[in-house]
């Protein structure tokens, strides 16, 4: 919102500056006519000073003011708003007062008293509706004092405008319950908006990404694979998990489950991202780095996640991970052969370690070869 309430001042800012520069050369053209046509009653001077200079300087002042405090950093929003405010409603007031014979010109305060709506501030607009009254009122009793006879038009007039500009008001008190109320409800429906994507990109068991979040964000890395930014993905798998299942129920698995995401969440770095890819099985992303590191990131995960303790079993849990390294644009899908195979080696290798790939030269898919046909080339 502020964002919005900013732009509006700078636009409404350039107006005040438009609109003195205007009220400027219609009253120096009334005030030339008029001296022509010799319809002043007083001396030209007086009339000069009266009806164009002071006006166009308080006008041209305030319009000053609302600048500098729009532009400066010393003051927050709400004095911004405050400021931009009053000096509209102060440009009006001079208007109408300097050429309070004009009653027409009386309810140029009133467009003070709407622009306030674009700021949704209740207080603001009861004040900025209090300069506005008073300063029709001083309008008014200075033309009563000026022309007594007429004192009874310009009575009237000034009630008439009172009560328009007191319906501006109440038309924008409306406009400001109901733009609060609309803020409400796109609020609102953003929040939904982030719980939903969250539920999405959240598994809600380990607390770690999704599936086709982690997956999607993996294709996106791996496609930007260099030899100056590798990427590497690791694949886990939790060593007997089924095992646990079974022997002490779905709901201990689940805390098996759980205890491995807060594991990964309390060792996560910046250039990772790790989901829950299905079951017991998790995949790591790094983006960038040295491949070395990140072996060495999942056999340290791989040590402190075999030490966590149970109260329904005395037995720890531990996972086989196969990571691969690429140096070149690559898929999601190819990749995870190589880091997936090294799940395999790993089980094989009597579980519970890591086993480690590099990418092999860019080759055709048939020569891809198997899952089972695959040789680490490092541990």
């Amino acid at each position: 919102m502020n964002k919005a309430e900013t732009l509006a001042r700078n636009k409404i800012i350039k107006v005040y500056f438009q609109l003195s520069a205007l009220g400027f050369l219609v009253s120096l053209g009334i005030c030339i006519v008029s001296g022509i046509m010799d319809t002043i009653g007083y001396d030209v001077r007086l009339y000069l000073v009266l009806r164009v200079i002071i006006p166009t300087l308080i006008n041209f002042a305030a319009s000053t003011v609302a600048k500098f405090v729009n532009i400066s950093e010393n003051y927050n929003n709400d004095t911004k708003c405050a400021v931009c405010s009053f000096a509209c409603a102060t440009i009006g007031a001079s208007i109408s007062f300097w050429n309070g014979y004009y009653v027409a010109l009386w309810c140029l305060p009133i467009l003070a008293v709407m622009f306030c709506s674009i700021f949704h501030d209740m207080h603001l607009l009861f004040k900025i509706t209090v300069f506005s009254i008073i300063s029709v009122a001083i309008s008014a009793f200075y033309e009563m004092v000026q022309y007594p006879d007429e004192y009874v038009y310009y009575l009237q007039s000034m009630l008439v405008v009172m009560l328009v500009l007191s319906c501006g008001a109440m038309v924008s008190r409306n406009i400001i319950i109901y733009n609060k109320e609309m803020q409400n409800i796109v609020y609102e429906a953003n929040e939904k908006q982030n719980v939903y994507r969250q539920r999405l990109e959240t598994d809600q068991l380990t607390f770690l990404h999704t599936r086709p979040y982690a997956q999607e964000r993996a294709d996106v890395f791996l496609l930007n694979a260099s030899e100056d930014h590798p990427v590497s993905l690791a694949v886990v798998d939790l060593d007997f998990f089924k095992s646990i299942n079974d022997t002490y129920g779905h709901k201990n698995g689940d805390v098996v489950l759980w205890k491995f995401g807060d594991t990964v969440n309390k060792n996560l770095k910046d250039n990772m991202v790790v989901g829950r890819y299905g079951g017991e099985e998790f995949i790591f992303v790094f983006d960038g780095g040295d491949y070395h590191d990140h072996i060495k990131y999942m056999d340290e995960l791989r040590e402190k996640f075999g030490k966590i303790k149970y109260k329904f079993t005395d037995r720890s849990v531990t996972f086989s991970c196969g990571i691969v390294s690429a140096t070149y644009p690559t898929s999601f899908a190819d990749a995870f052969k190589y880091a997936d195979a090294g799940v395999y080696a790993s089980k094989d290798g009597g579980r519970n370690r890591v086993t480690a790939y590099l990418m092999p030269p860019i080759q055709k898919d048939s020569q891809i070869p198997k899952t089972g046909d695959i040789k680490p080339n490092s541990k």
